[in-house]
């Protein structure tokens, strides 16, 4: 008898450690960080084995009627962990279907409103591509992880033949085929920006930060952090330390593909995550051969000061572009004093 309470004990705990990471401290750790990144993958996993536990209990026949209880017991548990996952994924947001045609996207008004685009291309989706997005969202910046020199000025060219010209920022480190670029567009209605690098910057993968020059108007990051990979989990954390510590800015906008869910990043100081804020942090951005729900949420577009976020979405019209990730798209405008 006891040992059928220690196994359920267990497993209970083991549940809640994978469900509930965070509140552990566990959110960053391997297994668990690469775990927790798919929590609709999790529910569905829970619902699977406890669907196994409901057809075992009414197979059990004879004397192997006596685990009964003890399989009971363990789907019980499973259908509890995939409640839980399903219930933060819920809590985040599953976005809206009814997404704006382009032609309703009204233009931002560069003195108090900015639209973000944010888009790990794989440097595969083509110029033309990025450029239709983008102008279909009237976007004034553009924020493009994996993305060569080439490609981002060639999608800033079909901007500019648009009436929309765009200053075009690329960072790279080594061989861009080894190493992917990560390339920021933004708007001239914005005012002039240069690169900086008295931010620092993320380890491995290139991170554009960019800032007015005239001091007037928001510090625009395109990040990329290494992803949490087993060999290199301690990249992938500084990387994110580095992402939270321009939290502290006081006027600041992020985007990027961050390999990180709200789960990883943990609390955002003072940052807001516009996904978040628009009730569609729960849409899984990567990868696109997984539907939105049980992809993973890891590209964001983050805030600081008084922007407020008055729409957020992941596009889920465009994997067939040829990324492995869907891009989103948010619009900031500025909290009235």
């Amino acid at each position: 008898m006891w040992g059928r309470i220690v196994l359920l004990v267990v497993c209970a705990a083991a549940a809640l450690l994978v469900s509930a990471a965070g509140l552990f401290g566990l959110q960053r750790q391997l297994v668990f960080a690469q775990l927790i990144a798919f929590r609709g993958m999790l529910a569905v996993g829970f619902v699977a084995l406890a669907i196994i536990g409901a057809l075992l209990f009414w197979m059990l026949r004879g004397r192997a009627r006596k685990a009964r209880p003890v399989i009971a017991g363990l789907a019980a548990i499973a259908l509890l962990a995939a409640g839980a996952n399903v219930v933060v994924q819920t809590g985040r947001g599953l976005g809206s279907d009814a997404m704006p045609e382009p032609a309703a996207v009204e233009p931002a008004d560069p003195a108090t409103s900015i639209r973000v685009l944010s888009w790990n291309t794989y440097d595969t989706v083509t110029p033309a591509e990025i450029a239709r997005v983008a102008l279909a969202q009237n976007s004034s910046v553009i924020t493009l992880p994996e993305t060569s020199r080439e490609t981002a000025e060639a999608v800033g060219r079909a901007m500019d033949a648009a009436g929309r010209p765009m200053q075009v920022f690329t960072a790279e480190r080594g061989d861009p085929t080894e190493t992917p670029p990560t390339s920021l567009l933004v708007s001239e209605s914005l005012g002039q920006y240069d690169v900086s690098s008295d931010f620092g910057d993320t380890g491995t993968l290139p991170s554009v930060v960019a800032r007015p020059a005239d001091g007037s108007g928001p510090v625009i990051v395109a990040a990329h952090p290494m992803p949490p990979l087993p060999s290199i989990m301690s990249s992938w954390r500084s990387d994110l330390d580095w992402v939270l510590s321009l939290c502290d800015e006081p006027d600041l906008i992020l985007g990027g593909d961050l390999n990180a869910t709200l789960d990883h990043l943990g609390p955002l100081g003072g940052c807001s995550d516009a996904l978040a804020e628009a009730g569609s942090a729960g849409v899984g951005t990567w990868p696109t051969s997984l539907p939105p729900l049980l992809a993973a949420p890891i590209d964001h577009v983050l805030t600081t000061g008084d922007w407020r976020t008055e729409a957020a979405e992941v596009l889920v019209t465009e994997d067939s572009a040829g990324s492995d990730h869907r891009p989103i798209v948010a619009t900031m405008s500025i909290r009235p004093r």
